[in-house]
């Protein structure tokens, strides 16, 4: 298998194979260094992760990351144990980075509830049962003074928060006594589903903790046809191998700018795949399990599947997509209700709104929405 550092599928943790990110990771760290709270948002397959782990890296940002994808497809489902399991593994895994250190951290941390120390393997165990379970606002405070007596800003990462919005923990308490009392820890979090995230958050909800605070937002963007080309190109030009200009324009069309579905793409092709439509339609596959996760959440499966489905084959006006859900159901359907259901697939990023018609932002979960759901 050859391996092409622009498309390999890993996220990427060096400037030098992130392609062209620069003025996001320069805002990454001006907003590490000046907020408390740090959103990296942007749509799926945009390259958020790969930017956090670049600028962490290149930086030599002292953190601790969590995966929330980890947590969500943990056999126990997202619960307080998958979350204190992967919160455990993140904090272990900044000790193995850090083992000049981790005998004064660990001794911070000796005396909080719900938290096992081993000093002879310098790790930690979270309790997760209900009587026992750690005091994460006590863990918290001790990884706030461990950052004071170093002097350093520590990160707490939590990428694709909205993972965990069925965790019966309330996120925006939390972060708002960190935000407001815990000033040597910086909370960064990510999100394809900006809508979900932000409503986990609650900054603009009156009654919220977290209303008014200031989040220093970094949104990673979808490359232009040109700097699609030009990735493409270069990758193609560092496995050597010769592809003709048109295949290259094509993948582009196709692939709208993500540099994801491109990454797979140069990745498929320059491993002997040279098919689009097989390409595409791997990755489309990939892509349904992330909506049937969505779908198994809600209460109004069938009519989100169906809207999916109409928005999928080409934008639509509002009330074109209500009349076509209508006519597909067989019944009237209530405006108000009809919009809640659109509001959530749009903030869960698998609708956008765009010159008033709503469409399927991501051409890969469009085919996968067409082919799979």
């Amino acid at each position: 298998m050859v391996v092409v550092l622009l498309f390999d599928l890993a996220p990427k943790t060096s400037r030098k194979d992130l392609y062209d990110f620069s003025e996001e990771l320069e805002n990454l760290y001006r907003s590490y260094r000046s907020a408390r709270l740090v959103a990296v948002v942007g749509p799926r397959r945009a390259g958020k992760t790969s930017l956090i782990l670049t600028f962490l890296n290149e930086y030599s940002v002292p953190h601790i990351f969590v995966d929330c994808r980890v947590v969500s497809l943990s056999e126990y489902g997202v619960s307080f144990r998958s979350f204190a399991e992967s919160l455990s593994n993140a904090f272990n895994a900044f000790l193995n980075m850090h083992r000049g250190f981790a005998d004064r951290l660990l001794s911070l941390l000796r005396g909080v509830r719900g938290v096992e120390v081993d000093f002879s393997i310098a790790r930690i165990a979270l309790r997760w049962k209900r009587r026992e379970r750690f005091n994460i606002a006590a863990f918290l405070e001790a990884l706030n003074m461990f950052a004071e007596n170093e002097g350093v800003r520590l990160a707490l990462v939590f990428d694709e928060l909205q993972e965990l919005s069925p965790l019966n923990l309330d996120f925006s308490k939390l972060l708002a006594y960190t935000y407001d009392h815990l000033r040597n820890l910086v909370v960064i979090l990510s999100g394809s589903q900006v809508g979900l995230l932000y409503d986990m958050l609650g900054v603009e909800d009156p009654e919220s903790p977290l209303y008014g605070r200031l989040v220093s937002e970094v949104r990673v963007r979808r490359l232009s046809k040109s700097e699609s080309i030009d990735f493409l190109e270069r990758g193609f030009s560092e496995a050597g191998v010769a592809v003709n200009r048109h295949v290259v324009e094509e993948a582009v069309e196709r692939l709208d700018g993500l540099i994801g579905w491109l990454t797979f793409f140069g990745w498929s092709y320059v491993n002997g795949v040279r098919d689009l439509e097989n390409i595409v339609d791997t990755a489309s596959r990939q892509e349904a399990e992330e909506v049937r996760r969505f779908l198994a959440r809600t209460r109004s499966e069938k009519r989100f599947r169906t809207i999916l489905k109409l928005a999928s084959q080409k934008p639509m006006r509002w009330s074109e997509l209500k009349r076509a859900l209508e006519f597909s159901e067989g019944v009237e359907i209530d405006d108000h209700n009809f919009n809640t259901l659109l509001q959530r697939l749009i903030k869960a990023g698998l609708i956008e709104k765009r010159d008033e018609h709503y469409t399927v932002p991501d051409p890969i979960l469009a085919a996968a929405i067409q082919k799979h759901i």
